[in-house]
């Protein structure tokens, strides 16, 4: 049986129109869900005045039913509502335990059991991959809390914590914390994920300046670690010639890569999300692709350096990355939500120590990616499917 798969072609999607039969008028109708001691403090500044509303006839606000579980002097704000949204958005794609640590609407470290951890130090990872970031974090949890995990989750500052439930003692502990919020919601595994899911009549809305919204087929994704991904990709140059993949993935890194995907779907575009034993460290949100590769691995280097104690110039480039006891790539793997549209990306890669990658694929020099990654021993596996999040 020959191996490969024929990915030239996944270009076109780029090139080719898609049709679409939406209605000429969408009436919306909202009904208020912030009121009376629900009520937001503001919107997403203090001289905004601000409020969530429901959308009348889409099921997930009453499948998600997000609320306060216990009372607060703060009330929620409307950060704190995106940040527990977007990061169901992330955690419904997993069925192990698994955290989300969210500041300003984005993951800031994500990370899913790995031989058997317990919550509290699933949670720690998330959280110390970015420690930094997470001063003042929103921690989301697909899983009940224990008192172990809320007693941690006390240890440094955190605007609140949600999750499906808590143990009484758990609850306890959030709530001698009088400005931590506690937030539940259910359903997370009721949530649409996959492309063969029926959702006709759900939209999704993005409001843009100037009174217009962009109004668009809800993200679905067809990538599994069982289907919906080529992890032999193949592509023919114009000269005629076959460039395959040499190497595939490892049943390890095949799930890990996967795993980076999913958390990637909700981070904003340009999107890295590097993901190591576990644990997920997110770049996200720069307007080159390149830069946007090049930022995360020293954010990367960055973040070791902080967990190891090792002072650093930031404006020198983290050349102390030197002193390192431990290269935080090293068996790597990294998710690119867009493209990889040049062998440099890839070659910065190999240097640094990642195995894998994962990528729609569909650059005009795929071959020239492809051929990079062998020349590092790397597998590189293309989703066919792009999740630019804007």
């Amino acid at each position: 049986m020959t191996r490969g798969t024929d990915v030239t072609d996944f270009k076109l999607p780029y090139r080719t129109p898609k049709p679409e039969e939406f209605p000429e008028t969408i009436r919306l109708t909202l009904q208020k869900e912030t009121t009376g001691k629900n009520a937001l403090r503001y919107g997403e500044n203090p001289h905004q005045a601000g409020a969530i509303y429901r959308i009348e006839g889409s099921p997930l606000p009453a499948l998600t039913n997000i609320r306060l579980a216990k009372e607060s002097k703060k009330v929620m704000s409307a950060t704190n509502y995106m940040d527990v949204t977007h990061a169901i958005a992330v955690l419904k794609f997993f069925s192990e335990p698994a955290v989300v640590v969210m500041k300003h609407t984005k993951p800031s470290g994500f990370a899913v059991q790995r031989s058997g951890e317990p919550l509290q130090a699933i949670y720690r990872k998330a959280r110390d991959v970015d420690a930094r970031s997470a001063y003042g974090c929103f921690a989301v949890f697909n899983r009940e809390v224990d008192e172990a995990t809320a007693a941690e989750v006390l240890t440094t500052f955190v605007e609140g914590v949600a999750a499906p439930a808590y143990t009484p003692q758990a609850l306890a502990l959030l709530d001698a914390k009088e400005k931590l919020r506690a937030v539940l919601f259910d359903n997370i595994e009721r949530l649409p994920k996959w492309r063969e899911e029926r959702v006709e009549g759900q939209y999704d809305f993005k409001s843009m300046p100037t009174g217009r919204v962009l109004v668009q087929d809800p993200y679905l994704s067809k990538v599994r670690a069982t289907s919906g991904i080529v992890i032999d990709p193949f592509v023919i140059t114009k000269d005629g010639r076959k460039i395959l993949i040499a190497r595939d993935p490892t049943p390890q890194e095949l799930s890990d890569l996967v795993a980076a995907w999913h958390v990637t779907i909700d981070v904003p575009s340009n999107a890295i999300c590097i993901y190591n034993n576990g644990e997920v460290l997110v770049g996200t949100g720069q307007q080159e692709r390149v830069g946007a590769l090049e930022q995360a691995l020293v954010k990367g280097f960055q973040k070791a350096m902080d967990r190891e104690g090792i002072a650093y110039d930031p404006l020198d480039g983290a050349k102390e990355r030197l002193l390192l006891k431990h290269n935080p790539f090293k068996g790597a793997v990294l998710a690119s939500d867009g493209f990889i549209p040049f062998r440099d990306s890839v070659d910065l890669l190999g240097r640094c120590g990642f195995t894998a990658v994962i990528q729609p694929g569909g650059s005009e020099r795929d071959a020239e990616v492809i051929q990079a990654a062998n020349d590092h021993n790397m597998a590189m596996v293309f989703t066919g499917e792009r999740c630019f999040n804007h």
